[in-house]
């Protein structure tokens, strides 16, 4: 007994070590056996190692150059796991003198074989580079020979001519068994920490104060007739700061249906350069408050300059405004000719890329280009117009002040008492439908004085679906329906947007009832983007009913039956994110068939979700042949809370449930 309980603690001690200093290459046959704490399921892939540290190197010709060494090791566990083997480094590249350099790249994949590690080097021919856009690269490698069971490995450096530290993501969707940053700060610069206050893991950073000597060497020319060079050099000494942590079992950031970005929970570390140091004038302060932050975006001549009036667009707006009265109808008709002169290019960016007049005349530019010009022509038109920064729902929620934490503009518009949000890069939007892209919290409203505030960027209207079906059995017992389909605001939006063919709109129409037969399907208003859209078909269902002992067994609601609760977890870490609030009302009229007659109906009842956020009113009756079934679902909240979803989840649980039950037939 003693000797095993030596052996775990020699092991566990070995481990600890090995832990403190995990050399690239120093793969051990210990390492295919690791394991992640505190799971339940084994995870696609456990990271052993994390490593990165940042440091800076000061020299006599290329000034202050930051230093970016990283190294992982990687355990992969599944197929899944195989797409850690990829690696994609994102690179910036402002022009060839200051640009970000890829170098001293290591990789390798290691295999167990007959209880041996057998090593294979990656080739520099495997890394792969690609320009995302004029101010991105990205540099990409595939470690070789990589398979369920295998360890890879890889260390690389980033040098880059800026002071600005990249964010360090402590978290990823496996385990990691070790991390260790540091960063060593020179005392020129100042920093300030920042962290994700939604995330569960918040890491724990040391502090220590070190110096670190530099050399620097010059040249003097000496002699007369026979000239000579003497060198010189000297050292000099700068204070520094280190801030490290390292930890253990850093628990995997597991994904939840329905949460939506992920990274919006993800642990991370964010370096905010908040002062540098001048010769002989103290620090000087960067933006630290959305104050100075606005009045910096502004003073950008690709953000505060476009948003002035212009020559080159007056003649088209005056055409489309000089017979509109109201505000409104003004806003509307501006609106529109944005959309219909500029193409969204697909990039996002809070600062113009062409510019307002290079995009109107070429017919596309990025998101700013687009909603600045609408903001210059809604102020043309004499209209009180106001860009509104926002960060979209792939790009997180900026939780302190920043401008690099948007990365997209949209405009407003006053009209009366009521203020318009609008982005003309959706040409299917409308007044009061932003793209749900950028539904993301709150955007930032930008005043000519600098001044800003926060504006609510979620709809607070019911986006609704009123179903109305018409529905008898035909002489082979199956039921033949015809339906009215009408949706409103996000429900219409998606529906335009998506614009499917007959045969996906009709695959959608059947709610997942793959037996049904759908035909004559035929929509209204799909080719204008105010209003509701109307979809009309007909069709037979086949799963809805059964015939047993000369009784019929009929659900309710049909093909739109919620027959399964898509919220399966017993417990979340996360919100749902409905996207917004939205209703449903289902209308049946059921034609009993000839030679039957009700035995049973299920009981009419209403269901509640916490004090009324979220209702389903599910009312049948039976009058002159004709049962009508009249279910409500109305959801005013478009977040559920971790807290709030064991209550969410026994409401859906009724739902399906009430869905369920029965209408019993009877022969006469």
């Amino acid at each position: 007994m003693r000797k095993i309980i030596m052996a775990l603690l020699l092991s566990v001690l070995a481990f600890q070590l090995q832990a403190q200093d995990l050399d690239y290459g120093d793969v051990k046959e210990m390492d295919f056996t690791l394991k992640a704490k505190n799971v339940t399921e084994n995870p696609d892939a456990i990271v052993i190692l994390k490593k990165e540290h940042v440091d800076f190197v000061l020299a006599q010709n290329s000034g202050v150059t930051q230093r970016r060494v990283i190294h992982e090791r990687i355990k992969i566990n599944t197929e899944a796991g195989l797409e850690y083997a990829t690696k994609r480094v994102v690179l910036y590249i402002e022009d060839g003198k200051y640009t970000e350099k890829f170098k001293d790249l290591k990789a390798a994949t290691y295999n167990l074989e007959n209880g041996k590690v057998k090593r294979k080097k990656m080739k520099n021919s495997a890394v792969f580079e690609e320009d995302l856009s004029d101010s991105y690269r990205i540099k990409s490698f595939t470690l070789p020979e990589a398979k369920v069971g295998s360890v890879i490995e890889y260390t690389y450096v980033i040098e880059s001519p800026y002071v600005v530290i990249d964010d360090f993501v402590v978290q990823y969707e496996v385990p990691i068994l070790n991390i260790d940053v540091e960063m060593v700060w020179l005392e020129y610069y100042q920093y300030e920490l920042h962290f994700n206050p939604r995330a569960a893991y918040i890491p724990k950073f040391e502090y220590s104060d070190g110096i670190k000597e530099f050399t620097t060497t010059s040249s003097q020319r000496q002699g007369m007739y026979q000239s000579s060079t003497r060198f010189k050099s000297s050292k000099y000494s700068v204070d520094t700061k280190t801030v490290s942590f390292k930890d253990t079992n850093i628990p995997a950031l597991v994904p939840e249906p329905l949460a939506g970005n992920m990274d919006n929970y993800r642990a991370e570390v964010i370096v905010e350069l908040t002062a540098s140091k001048q010769s002989g004038y103290g620090y000087k302060q960067y933006a630290s408050s959305w104050e100075s932050i606005s009045k910096t975006i502004l003073e950008n001549k690709n953000f505060g300059e476009q948003m002035k009036p212009a020559r080159f667009f007056r003649d088209d707006l005056n055409n489309v405004v000089q017979d509109k009265n109201s505000s409104q109808e003004k806003i509307e008709a501006i609106f529109q000719l944005v959309k219909d002169k500029v193409k969204w290019d697909e990039f996002y960016g809070k600062y113009a890329k062409k510019g307002v007049k290079e995009a109107y005349k070429n017919g596309s530019g990025n998101v700013a280009d687009i909603n600045l010009l609408l903001i210059a022509m809604l102020r043309e038109a004499g209209l009180e117009s106001y860009p509104v920064l926002v960060s979209t729902k792939d790009n997180g929620i900026p939780f302190y002040a920043t401008k690099d934490g948007f990365n997209y503009v949209i405009a407003s518009v006053k009209s009366g008492e009521r203020l318009f949000l609008l982005d003309a890069t959706e040409p299917r939007s409308s007044l009061e439908l932003l793209p749900t892209r950028v539904l993301n919290w709150r955007g930032r409203i930008i005043l000519d004085d600098g001044r800003s505030d926060w504006v609510d960027l979620f709809p607070n209207k019911d986006s609704k679906e009123v179903i109305l079906v018409n529905a008898e059995f035909n002489e082979e017992g199956a039921i033949k329906v015809e339906a009215r389909k009408r949706l409103t605001r996000y429900l219409a939006l998606n529906t335009r947007i998506r614009n499917d063919d007959s045969a996906s709109l009709s695959n959608r129409l059947k709610s997942g009832d793959s037996s049904m037969e759908i035909s004559n399907v035929q929509t209204k208003n799909m080719d204008v983007n105010n209003g509701p859209v109307s979809i009309s078909y007909e069709g037979t269902v086949t799963s809805a009913s059964e015939e047993i002992g000369g009784r019929l067994f009929i659900t309710p609601l049909l093909h739109e039956a919620n027959e399964e609760n898509p919220f399966k977890l017993e417990k979340r870490n996360f919100p749902i994110d409905l996207s917004y609030p939205y209703a449903t009302k289902t209308i049946v009229n059921l034609k009993i068939p000839d030679g039957y007659k009700v035995e049973s109906l299920p009981e009419s009842v209403k269901l509640m979700y916490n004090n009324g956020q979220g209702s389903y009113t599910y009312q049948l009756s039976e009058v002159n042949g004709i049962i009508n079934i009249v279910a409500d679902y109305d959801m005013d909240v478009h977040l559920i809370e971790p807290e709030s979803y064991e209550f969410f989840k026994k409401f859906f649980e009724g739902i399906v449930a009430k869905d369920a039950e029965k209408i019993v037939l009877t022969k006469i």
